[in-house]
């Protein structure tokens, strides 16, 4: 793999990682913060993002691990060019 392929490899894991974070934090703040009215979260707010963000990541972990076996799965079963 070229320097080049591996700076263009580099970028889009880092836009995919700020995309899924965004994502996360978007999707745990609507569902769990209710009032604006304080400076601090709740402890119950507190508690609904670190559940929420623990399963957002726990689950982009397991869909990665299976991302990454059906990729593994297609590339042995390309025959080679040539």
């Amino acid at each position: 793999m070229s320097n080049q392929q591996k700076l263009s490899a580099a970028k889009n894991e880092i836009a995919a990682f700020s995309d899924m974070y965004n994502r996360m934090l978007k999707q745990c703040f609507e569902k769990c913060v209710e009032h604006f009215h304080d400076s601090e979260l709740s402890l119950g707010e507190n508690t609904c993002i670190d559940r929420c963000v623990g399963k957002y990541t726990e689950t982009q972990a397991k869909v990665g691990e299976v991302m990454s076996k059906v990729t593994a799965q297609m590339q042995q079963t390309q025959s080679p060019l040539g």
